[in-house]
């Protein structure tokens, strides 16, 4: 095996010991051999599911793309839709603790696990709803949408 520059690899982890991928594991550690490398641990999470994004693509954005021609009648495509609801309502704070500045800074939807995405598709159809009046269907629900 070619030395790799990087490699990220799921393991589970029973009393103790990597319980899975041990023959990975062991070819892993042969093409390292000999060279001083980083070992990072860290809790798996659940990034977003594909169906949380085929949502988002195809119902939330479009009724946000919708509300927004009705609304201030310009056309959005739908990547300047995605960085607008990422700006107001995917971000973290950041505090300047000398003169009590804060500054948003966006964070990308892709690194959203399952539950991140979920409040995030909740605070753009609590927006949708306060701002345009419009209502967002939760998944798997229906309702009546005129373009």
């Amino acid at each position: 095996m070619k030395t790799p520059k990087k490699i990220k690899i799921e393991i589970q982890i029973r009393k103790g010991k990597f319980a899975s991928n041990l023959n990975l594991v062991r070819d892993i550690l042969k093409s390292f051999e000999g060279l001083t490398i980083d070992v990072t641990f860290a809790k798996r999470i659940n990034k977003r599911s594909n169906r949380q994004n085929a949502y988002y693509w195809g119902v939330i954005i479009p009724i946000i793309q919708n509300a927004i021609r009705q609304e201030w009648g310009e056309i959005w495509n739908k990547e300047q839709t995605h960085e607008f609801l990422l700006t107001n309502h995917n971000y973290e704070e950041l505090v300047n603790e000398e003169t009590g500045e804060i500054v948003r800074k966006v964070r990308r939807s892709s690194s959203n696990n399952t539950v991140e995405q979920e409040e995030y598709h909740e605070r753009i159809r609590v927006f949708a709803k306060e701002f345009f009046n419009t209502d967002i269907p939760f998944p798997n629900e229906q309702i009546d949408i005129e373009f």
